[in-house]
């Protein structure tokens, strides 16, 4: 695991001095705003199957931070980012108004898709090539599958090696229509379907359009790929 080696205290606030002249009974407990904002990490909603472990920052212990009447507000900076190299901000909003940003990474850990062979280029994956592999998922920047359902329709850009993380860049849409392909037309119309069979001018995947010359009338029609070498048209 690698720990924040520079961490940055950012502080801002109204009567809040990094200096030791204020009285210590007049000073907010130190421990409690850690312990406080330790717990919101512990409490966060991480989908996640594993305990999340986290690294938090330590206050310097030479701030003088104002008592705090009413319940502290703590939340991560930004929204965007709960996990890995982030920070939460936490904040007094009355009687007195100060907030600090305290720098923490956070890692969260799930079951990610790795091969279990190597994998060719073009080749469609299933289930059969696949396994499950506890991984730190905040290192995971270009995203990973935790399923294999939609995978079905997709095939690999590039080859790829035993126990490697599948992820969204390394596949693209199946091809279900080659150019050239006997292609089945399939025509809905009010309830029935008329079927009848032609040739794809070119290549297409699921849901794409593609042209087709029809077999039996050589007319030029388009429709939409649904399935293996199926066409459907509209009037």
């Amino acid at each position: 695991m690698n720990l924040i080696k520079t961490m940055t205290l950012w502080v801002s606030s109204i009567g809040l001095l990094l200096h030791t002249t204020m009285p210590l009974a007049e000073r907010h407990s130190l421990a409690s705003i850690q312990l406080q904002a330790e717990a919101f990490l512990s409490d966060y909603p991480y989908t996640s199957p594993y305990d999340v472990d986290f690294q938090l920052s330590k206050l310097d212990s030479r701030l003088n931070l104002k008592p705090c009447n009413s319940a502290l507000d703590i939340r991560f900076t930004r929204a965007d980012k709960v996990m890995g190299n982030t920070s939460v901000t936490i904040r007094c909003p009355q009687p007195v108004n100060w907030q600090i940003h305290l720098p923490v990474t956070v890692n969260v850990y799930d079951d990610v898709l790795v091969t279990k062979a190597p994998l060719s280029k073009g080749q469609t994956i299933d289930t059969r090539h696949l396994k499950a592999r506890k991984e730190n998922i905040t290192r995971l920047s270009q995203g990973f599958f935790r399923s294999s359902d939609t995978l079905g329709e997709l095939e690999l850009k590039r080859n790829l090696s035993i126990n490697t993380v599948i992820t969204p860049a390394m596949l693209k849409p199946r091809l279900l229509v080659k150019s050239g392909q006997k292609v089945t037309i399939t025509l809905d119309f009010k309830g029935m379907q008329i079927k009848s069979s032609g040739r794809a001018l070119h290549s297409a995947s699921l849901g794409q359009l593609v042209k087709v010359r029809n077999t039996h009338s050589n007319k030029v029609v388009e429709g939409i790929v649904f399935d293996e070498g199926q066409i459907r048209v509209g009037l």
